[in-house]
């Protein structure tokens, strides 16, 4: 069975479908940007220019997804034709270089402003984290300032199909997708590593909410309630985190990226454009329990050519950080 694939690309009020020649699109977390790249045949009129409105469709046969909706940064025009590079919301947050205090605000008050100063739209943010104050300073872009509030609420902050910036909480083994590895795949592989060294978030305050005032008046203990540092573990100092219930959400944060490294997979299937980071998937049909995960998507690149048609995937997994920082210990003690 062959399957009917393509591509619709809409550049302010312009449509074009069969006038492209190739689409290659680059998915990733925050702090990265998503990128597509569209080839447009010679003598075809593409008058857009950086700053259109710009959306990206495919259609790998089995429905048509949205892929990336943002503007036009630049085109590039050869004797070929022209080439549009469409970026999002993330291309917007990594040109933003704050100098902002927020006083008081939640997280999800945080990256409200935030993505406020680059005039980015949010979608669903859930960032539990609470802050007395948050320096956002420029020596990190808003899209990094993002996924480090993300990081610190136990969640995964990216740019959704419709160009809105949205963190949700960290998947702890519930799948939004299904894929079949005897159906859909041409290629999977997946590789287990050994835990990375332990960096424990160690607080600056002593209160116990946020908004109370000796929330600003540092603690003379750590504020943390991890073991004392050691050869496999090191505090991490972070001011930012003034109560104890933020200093181990934070630590959350810290285990679950820990725990979800020790599991990856890189994968390649037949085009699957409503594929993007952040998906949670679970792969039936497998020949080893191993690969059936399920995965935090961390990158996606759709491809669509002559003769092309694929998508390639690479995540990690999503499950509890106990059960997998538990369970390698226990593999890695058994060939002791």
């Amino acid at each position: 069975m062959t399957l009917a694939t393509g591509a619709t690309v809409t550049l302010d009020d312009l449509r074009y479908t069969v006038q492209i020649r190739s689409v290659a699109a680059e998915l990733v977390l925050l702090p990265g940007v998503n990128r597509a790249e569209v080839a447009i045949a010679a003598g075809v009129d593409v008058p857009a220019a950086a700053g259109a409105r710009a959306s990206v469709e495919l259609d790998g046969g089995d429905g048509t997804a949205v892929v990336l909706t943002g503007t036009v940064d630049h085109v590039e025009r050869t004797t070929s034709g022209a080439v549009v590079v469409v970026t999002d919301a993330g291309a917007a947050l990594a040109a933003t270089r704050p100098s902002e205090t927020y006083n008081g605000l939640t997280g999800v008050q945080v990256v409200g402003k935030l993505a406020d100063l680059a005039s980015a739209d949010t979608g669903q943010v859930a960032a539990l984290t609470q802050t007395a104050a948050y320096v956002a300073d420029a020596r990190r872009t808003a899209a990094e300032h993002v996924a480090a509030i993300a990081h610190r609420s136990d969640a995964v902050a990216a740019v959704d199909a419709e160009g809105r910036v949205t963190v949700v909480a960290w998947p702890v083994g519930v799948a939004t997708a299904a894929m079949r590895l005897d159906r859909e795949f041409t290629s999977f592989t997946t590789s287990a590593h050994t835990p990375a060294h332990e960096f424990t978030p160690v607080g600056a305050g002593g209160s116990g909410a946020a908004q109370a005032p000796d929330a600003w008046v540092p603690s003379t203990d750590p504020l943390t309630g991890a073991d004392e540092p050691d050869g496999t573990r090191t505090w991490s100092p972070a001011p930012v985190l003034r109560t104890r219930s933020d200093v181990d959400l934070a630590a959350r944060g810290e285990s679950s990226r820990r725990g979800a490294a020790t599991a990856r997979m890189r994968a390649t299937c037949w085009l699957q454009p409503a594929r993007r980071p952040g998906d949670v998937v679970r792969i039936d049909e497998t020949t080893d329990p191993a690969q059936s995960g399920p995965w935090l998507l961390t990158t996606v690149r759709h491809e669509l050519a002559p003769g092309v048609a694929r998508t390639t995937l690479a995540g990690v997994a999503a499950r509890a950080s106990d059960d997998l920082l538990g369970g390698l210990a226990g593999a890695l003690g058994g060939l002791l």
